[in-house]
């Protein structure tokens, strides 16, 4: 072959050229256009999956809680000094002298709202698993918040933010989705108990699905299978917030199921405080404060009228928050509390009897400001006041009042009235989650 015939043979005709013009043609056109809907949609796709970490502080309750992470050396948190940088992977363990509460926060805003509170009891252990946060506004994803107990008992409360959140509780044998509420979760070896104390949960596994509403309970085991809904403990309390409340002597009757507010002061003429139902970072909260020079009390009452012969467990619980005292500790015979609970009752035999629990958050005890009621003012039980972390909020379970004033040889037989007060000179505080548990 000569070069005459080598450059015929590879000469391109013109429809050649015609359709190589066009393949490029469409082909930058399909790029173009593949580029114009890929490019928008990554984006898209950034704005709505971009997350960041929620922010979050844990405060030691009691005890030392320990929080460990596979690539960080371990962190001792200490009472009155909490910690703010929880990441997921952080595994947090309380021992049997030690709880904790864990307080889920929004970021970006400059007065955030609180996501979900989580208490730890005492032998819990409790990983992060997920604790996000969309990065942008004008995404329609939810905050996510993910816990997997791997031992213990925790207390969540869903609090509502300004976006949607998904709330999720892994344990080993199953998991729960708090949808509103206060869901008390107990792991045990062979068992997990998902207990909902108010609103709406649905627990499960592969093998099923149960939704729970306030009072029930729903059982997992190691066979996977999901018991419930069962009966739990009932609040015997009425709802505080369910309409306003009127103002009455301590010792006047109210209608069944009221409660009341009391106010007294020892000089006449001073101020009585206020009382008044409000709205703190997602919470219902009752808020009670007075400043004054004289002694006084500030608070709501009910008047119970309950039969607890037959009950095996009675427990109270409730969560506070001390902003304010002027009396250290709870004063010099120790009944002067920022926040008491008195709750009354029958025993056995008809003596008029008191279960007392005081809190405080400054002063050290002393000789003259001792760590509970004096015997001389206040007839047993002498429970020694709780001391909280001022301005933060302190969840408190009194145990089985059942099996604590047997031991004392008073065991109740009618519960008669509970009072919820402010005591000293001046004060500020507010409460939120009052139960009463009663099991039969």
């Amino acid at each position: 072959m000569n070069s005459g015939d080598f450059v015929s043979a590879t000469r391109w005709t013109e429809a050649q050229v015609q359709r190589l013009a066009w393949i490029t043609l469409l082909l930058s056109f399909a790029t173009c256009v593949g580029l114009s809907i890929l490019i928008p949609w990554q984006a898209l796709t950034y704005l709505r999956t971009s997350h960041i970490g929620t922010p979050a502080r844990v405060s030691a309750l009691s005890g030392i809680l320990r929080l460990e992470h596979p690539e960080r050396e371990p962190v001792a948190i200490t009472p009155g000094a909490p910690y703010s940088r929880l990441t997921e992977g952080d595994l947090l363990i309380t021992d049997a002298q030690s709880q904790g509460l864990v307080i889920f926060s929004e970021p970006l805003f400059s007065t955030p709202q609180d996501l979900a509170a989580v208490q730890i009891y005492p032998n819990t252990q409790v990983e992060v698993r997920y604790a996000r946060y969309p990065r942008f506004g004008i995404s329609p994803e939810p905050a996510r918040i993910t816990l997997y107990v791997r031992a213990g008992r925790i207390r969540v409360i869903r609090l509502e933010g300004r976006r949607a959140l998904e709330l999720v509780i892994q344990t080993p044998h199953g998991q729960a989705e708090v949808l509103s509420g206060v869901l008390a979760v107990e792991v045990q070896n062979d068992r997990t108990d998902f207990t909902v104390r108010s609103g709406e949960t649905r627990v499960g596994n592969s093998s099923g699905i149960r939704t729970l509403k306030s009072d029930q309970r729903a059982r997992i085991g190691l066979d996977g299978r999901v018991e419930g809904p069962l009966g739990a403990g009932r609040n015997l309390l009425p709802d505080l917030f369910r309409a306003p409340l009127p103002e009455r002597n301590v010792e006047e009757p109210v209608p069944p199921g009221q409660w009341a507010i009391f106010r007294f002061v020892k000089q006449p003429g001073e101020s009585l405080g206020t009382v008044a139902q409000a709205s703190e970072a997602g919470r219902r909260v009752l808020t009670i404060s007075r400043s004054g020079f004289d002694h006084a009390q500030t608070g709501v009452f009910l008047l119970l009228n309950q039969d607890v012969r037959d009950f095996r467990s009675l427990q109270l619980h409730i969560t506070l928050k001390i902003l304010f005292q002027d009396v250290a500790v709870c004063g010099v015979v120790g009944t002067e509390c920022p926040l008491m609970i008195r709750l009354e009752y029958k025993d056995i035999n008809g003596n008029d009897r008191q279960w007392l629990q005081g809190f405080y958050a400054i002063g050290e005890v002393s000789p003259q400001t001792p760590e509970s009621c004096l015997p001389q003012v206040c007839p047993p039980p002498y429970n020694v006041h709780v001391r909280v972390p001022l301005g933060e909020w302190y969840t408190f379970d009194s145990g089985n009042l059942m099996e604590s004033l047997r031991g004392i040889g008073a065991p109740p037989a009618t519960l008669t009235r509970l009072r919820i007060y402010a005591s000293g000179h001046s004060y500020s505080v507010m409460f939120s989650e009052l139960e009463l548990i009663g099991e039969e």
